[in-house]
């Protein structure tokens, strides 16, 4: 794999240099070329640029090796659009995220929006589940059940991925009535096209094995030489067509983003990170905010709580409150009506302490001597 990788790497940049020599000019070039890509491709290609120089092969310069065990490849910490709130790749604003949905509901309500196309889009916006994991539900998965109060919770039930080494787990998801009855008809339409292709109704069984989200090209090939071809993985419909339907919502609709100017940049990843961050507005902690992103830690779910506003506000009013008296000691001095020692306390052992007659502050060992006289004379 690591061989595989140098070699798409060199490949990369021979297709786009044609170079006759490797210096420094030419990855200067090829740097200016990848742009956000190059530190990715240069951790690949440094290793093996440097033991080419070393073994005396031709074809490198010294300068392309002293410019590569120079260059900055440190790979960008995890989160940081959403720290720092990136406009471009962060999460969405509460009205980007409004404006999405309301477009894509136009876009299917005047039919150029396929039903298909709406219903991950909607998923998407709404749960924050990956693609990956949205277009491996079955007409099975969608659930309903009968609550106590006589109402009806409509769930789908999500296979967790990233699981390694371990056999696939659902984790049972609830989702409004609104969206339920979208995917419902997504789910129908798709064994309608099973069933067609098939010229036989399915059993309760097999309807149940058909992919909410099917790859309709690969269905009709398998449908001929396999007569298992419900348990075949390949008629899923492929992940990106998740970006394909947000594509096709922002340019139909003209969305533009309210940050940026231009058309609003939505992709699967930035609807999970606003989804995070809303959760983390509403109070909910890292666990929670895990939980519902089906993360198996909470290791990448403190940045969404991190550096909300909202946190910043309260974090500051809890210590100012505090530090503003400390503050106004080197400002101004403690202002007292008569000369006495003003009874600085450092603990809460000595709050309390202060109550008791019997033990005064000033025999305490955290007790200091502060007057505004002692102030301002410094």
């Amino acid at each position: 794999l690591y061989v595989k990788s140098i070699v798409r790497n060199m490949e990369n940049l021979i297709s786009k240099l044609s170079p006759t020599y490797i210096d420094d000019k030419v990855l200067i070039e090829y740097q200016n070329k990848q742009l956000s890509k190059a530190p990715a491709s240069f951790r690949v290609l440094r290793p093996f640029l440097i033991k080419w120089f070393k073994f005396g092969y031709p074809g490198i310069d010294e300068s392309a090796v002293d410019l590569l065990k120079h260059l900055d490849l440190k790979i960008k910490k995890s989160g940081q659009s959403v720290l720092q709130d990136d406009p471009t790749k962060g999460p969405l604003t509460k009205e980007e995220h409004t404006s999405l949905i309301t477009a894509m509901n136009h876009a299917y309500r005047i039919g150029v929006l396929s039903l298909s196309d709406y219903a991950i889009s909607l998923l998407m916006s709404l749960t924050g589940r990956r693609p990956q994991q949205l277009v491996m539900l079955k007409y099975k998965d969608l659930l309903q059940k009968n609550l106590d109060n006589g109402k009806v919770e409509y769930l789908i039930s999500v296979p967790r991925v990233k699981q390694r080494g371990k056999k696939l787990q659902y984790r049972e998801l609830p989702i409004i009535s609104e969206v339920a009855s979208i995917v419902q008809l997504q789910a129908n339409q798709s064994v309608r096209f099973v069933e067609q292709t098939l010229g036989k109704t399915l059993d309760d069984y097999n309807k149940g094995q058909v992919p909410v989200f099917l790859n309709e090209e690969i269905l009709l090939d398998l449908a001929i030489i396999d007569s298992n071809f419900l348990e075949s993985n390949k008629i899923y419909a492929k992940p990106t067509i998740a970006n394909t339907a947000l594509k096709n919502i922002i340019n139909t609709e003209n969305l533009i983003s309210n940050r940026t100017g231009s058309l609003l940049n939505a992709t699967p990843r930035r609807l999970r990170y606003t989804i995070a961050t809303m959760l983390a507005r509403e109070g909910h902690n890292a666990n929670t905010i895990a939980e519902l992103l089906d993360h198996s830690s909470t290791s990448s779910t403190g940045i969404y709580i991190k550096n909300l506003a909202g946190s910043v506000e309260r974090i500051d009013s809890a210590v100012s409150e505090q530090l503003s008296f400390v503050a106004d000691i080197f400002m101004n001095g403690i202002k007292s009506k008569e000369k006495k020692d003003f009874k600085f306390c450092s603990s809460r052992k000595c709050e309390s302490q202060n109550l008791n007659a019997s033990f005064p502050c000033d025999k305490c060992v955290f007790f200091m001597p502060v007057d505004i006289d002692e102030v301002n004379a410094q």
